[in-house]
């Protein structure tokens, strides 16, 4: 009897020619081995900057994933692959490099959301598509076994079967950035347990799209994610629509609604993460439904029940997000134009001639979210200190479109009554051209207009800039407008620089009753034919400047270092509470106090001695919630391996007996674990006996003063979804006799057919096949058996699983070589 032993091998035509995954590296010096490939990433609060991180070049080299064996190569495309990430692409490898620094940036951030990584992450990839076009991607995925590409409306699409994102880029070059970190979050959720549909929309979707509301400065290579108030992709416009439109649902409504609302995932998402508390119990909630691990058709109902369990107070929830929502008043609306935005500064991505583009700024004073909803520009010699009474912008201009461009920036007079109430719902159409506005614009680098819309009574003004300030733009293509409101008049001070900082002043009377309706904050930024980097400056913004910060590798928003620890002893709270009377109301109160600062190290004091205090009141009943340290056994290829993860200061020891089990549930080898554990993630190899179908670790875990003893069992056979082996054997009879196999899926249901046909590589012969029809449930594995007569003529037998996999439709083959 030959037993297949190798994993599935996807294709649409000649599978036999397609290359197999190459297999982990042994070699310590093997760039295929994640951990010698570095990501030196500083992450401060949602902000991350890249340092260094190394990429290499693979080729057709297939490597190690989470999609292993599920997906191959492609016509035209290469591999690449950094620490984490493994990238097939047919792009130019800036763009490759550029998709790859984005993901290692956003990683951490990925881990801190969900609260864990994915098991040997440390020697597997998450894959990840990026295609040059629709098209090309549709052809890569049919590589892969699917049978059509991705949605019509989709910009990129997550495969539930094989846990790979396929993206293609569109026109606008932050969705090219947006959606690759998407949909990379979605194969992340996918490699923590295989698949992601233990999750409702309003999490799968509402954490990859706050995640990837990002903002980008390629200069300082950084990236800010969860941001929640920027220009470009405004979900806040979005939410707000949806919200009403839909009568203001609650988040109940939400979670038992189906259909995918961004916005109000987007809300919901920002809404339980705008807190240390709410957040504390988000994750707490995330983790719960995790392990739950409900399919498809249970998944809305158990995380509806587990919200209304995990936060006690389901109705100041519910009345908090209804006042969240109600509130919030968004800082940018893009009335015209493509604007694009890299770090502070914004663009326009086309070169229309013929209408002027406007970004109206107007941040609020008591902004909704905790944390930087845009970035703050680093100051400029042209742009350096402001008053309360002073904007000003800072251009950056494209050297070859200077003298055909306007550019420049608005004060907002008065905002027509329809467009106030469009601006408070954004439900019906905009009147642009009702609004009042002052402009100032440099046209064609040789002057400032300055003329008014809708404000009677003003004469347009044009002022010739002087030679000097020409001259230092041609050299360094740069210059800073400052507007200062006073009294009675408007002082406009454009700077340069060329061997030294140059001015030119311009004094604008005007009447009172008009610099009475004008705000340092409430202005526009205007642009006409050209992609001029405009940086708007705003006086006292409020924003944290966490670049800035000397806190490096903290996740959370509010910089608190000792987040794992409050979030331990959350946890064991929420566990423990019958034994730790007013462990909730002291918590609570702590948690509160964290978007101060300056209240960190008394926090921090005030959690170690309750730390000490739980550990004398629960003793070793709560060594799992107070350590945080979890013990589990997975699988790198087919070798088995015992990963530990102590998010402590503390060393642990273990102390483990390891039994191997075949088939007939006898113990056939065994294995002795003694180890002291430091701080991190250790991955412990385990032997690997290839008779053995079944491992057994009894383990003593001992950690602190406190005592901990468990048993672990897992099977040596990886379950990986809908997947597909078979045993083929021949009878006396020149019977050819073959057992298929089909697994999974995860959730969902798998149906389709199951076809067996014969063919000959020497002589033409009239099709034979036989076929079954395919209904697996999750978790499931059946047995399909075929008899088929064979003589010498028949040289091969092939095999075909046409499925519809939870909405996928995929197709698997396999071949049996009879001449062997």
């Amino acid at each position: 009897m030959i037993k297949n032993i190798f994993l599935v091998l996807l294709v649409i035509f000649l599978v036999a020619c397609q290359p197999q995954p190459k297999e982990a590296a042994t070699d310590s010096n093997d760039p295929l081995i994640a951990e010698t490939l570095k990501a030196d990433i500083t992450v401060q609060g949602y902000t991350s900057t890249l340092n260094h991180m190394d990429i290499e070049f693979l080729g057709k080299t297939i490597p190690y994933t989470y999609s292993d064996g599920k997906i191959g190569n492609s016509r035209g495309y290469n591999w690449w692959i950094s620490k984490h990430f493994a990238l097939k692409s047919d792009l130019p490898s800036e763009k490759v490099k550029l998709y790859l620094e984005l993901l290692e940036m956003a990683y951490p951030h990925y881990v801190a959301l969900f609260g864990m990584e994915p098991p040997n992450i440390e020697r597997q990839r998450i894959a990840v598509v990026y295609g040059s076009s629709r098209a090309r991607v549709k052809e890569a995925m049919l590589d892969d076994g699917f049978l059509r590409g991705v949605h019509k409306t989709a910009g990129g699409e997550t495969m539930f079967y094989n846990r790979a994102g396929y993206n293609f880029p569109s026109h606008r070059e932050h969705h090219q950035r947006y959606i690759v970190i998407h949909e990379t979050m979605h194969a992340f959720h996918m490699a923590l347990n295989g698949h992601s549909t233990w999750a409702p929309n309003w999490i799968t979707e509402g954490l990859a799209d706050s995640v990837a509301h990002h903002v980008y400065d390629p200069t300082r290579k950084q990236l800010t994610v969860m941001v929640f108030d920027r220009a470009p992709m405004n979900y806040i416009e979005t939410g707000l629509k949806q919200y009403y439109s839909a009568n203001k649902p609650t988040i109940e409504q939400i979670n038992d609604d189906p259909a995918l609302k961004r916005g109000l995932n987007f809300f919901i998402v920002h809404y339980l993460l705008s807190s240390p508390e709410r957040a504390q119990f988000f994750a707490y909630f995330v983790q719960q439904l995790r392990l739950a691990n409900p399919h498809s058709e249970a998944t809305l109902s158990t995380a509806n029940s587990l919200l209304k369990q995990t936060f006690k107070d389901w109705q100041a929830i519910e009345k908090g997000f209804a006042e969240f929502v109600q509130n919030i008043q968004p800082s940018f609306h893009i009335v015209s134009g493509p604007w694009e935005q890299d770090g502070a500064a914004y663009w326009l991505r086309n070169t229309d001639s013929n209408s002027l583009s406007r970004l109206d700024i107007n941040p609020t004073k008591t902004p909704t979210h905790p944390v930087m909803d845009f970035p703050a520009p680093t100051p400029s010699e042209l742009i350096n200190t402001l008053n309360e009474n002073q904007v000003g912008v800072l251009i950056n201009f494209i050297p070859s479109q200077i003298h055909r461009s306007e550019v420049g920036i608005a004060l907002q007079a008065k905002r027509s009554n329809h467009n106030q109430q469009y601006r408070a719902r954004f439900i019906g159409k905009e009147k642009i051209n009702d609004d009042q506005l002052l402009k100032f614009l440099i046209v064609d680098g040789e002057h400032l207009h300055i003329s008014a819309q809708n404000i009677d009574d003003f004469t347009s003004l044009q002022v010739g800039l002087t030679p000097e300030i020409r001259a230092a733009l041609i050299e360094n293509s740069s210059l800073g407008i400052k507007l200062s409101l006073e009294a009675t008049q408007l002082k406009i001070t454009l700077t340069a620089q060329k061997n030294s900082l140059i001015e030119q002043q311009v004094t604008l009377s005007t009447a009172n009753r008009l610099m009475a309706a004008l705000s340092p904050r409430k202005i526009s930024l205007l642009s006409k034919n050209n992609n001029h980097l405009i940086t708007p400056y705003l006086y006292n913004s409020k924003l944290p400047d966490n670049k800035s910060s000397t806190n490096a590798g903290i996740t959370n928003p509010w910089l608190f270092k000792n987040y794992n620890l409050l979030s331990r002893l959350f946890k064991t709270c929420q566990q423990h509470v019958l034994q730790l009377a007013g462990c909730e109301s002291e918590l609570s109160n702590l948690m509160q106090k964290i978007p101060k600062q300056s209240q960190h190290k008394m926090i921090t004091t005030e959690l170690n001695l309750i730390f000490n205090d739980y550990i004398k009141r629960l003793g070793n009943a709560g060594f799992q919630a107070l350590s945080g340290i979890d013990a589990n056994i997975y699988l790198n290829n087919e070798a088995p391996f015992l990963r530990i993860d102590n998010p402590t200061s503390f060393a642990l020891k273990i102390a483990a007996d390891v039994q191997f089990y075949d088939k007939k549930e006898n113990v056939i080898a065994t294995q002795q674990i003694n180890k002291v554990i430091q701080p991190g993630i250790h991955n412990l190899d385990l032997k690997h006996v290839p008779d053995a179908k079944k491992l057994v670790i009894a383990q003593k875990l001992q950690w602190q003063s406190l005592n901990y003893k468990s048993t672990l069992s897992e099977s040596t056979t990886p379950f990986n979804g809908v997947d597909m082996q078979y045993e083929y054997s021949k009878s006396n009879k020149e019977i050819a006799v073959l057992d298929i196999t089909l697994t999974g899926p995860y959730s969902g249901k798998t149906q389709g057919k199951l076809t067996l046909s014969a063919t000959s590589d020497s002589q033409p012969l009239a099709i034979k096949t036989l076929q079954q029809t395919v209904k697996i449930a999750p978790y499931e594995s059946k047995t399909y058996h075929f008899e088929l007569p064979i003589n010498t003529e028949l040289t091969r037998l092939a095999m075909t699983a046409q499925l519809d996999v939870d909405g996928e439709a995929i197709r698997i083959v396999k071949y049996v070589d009879l001449t062997q």
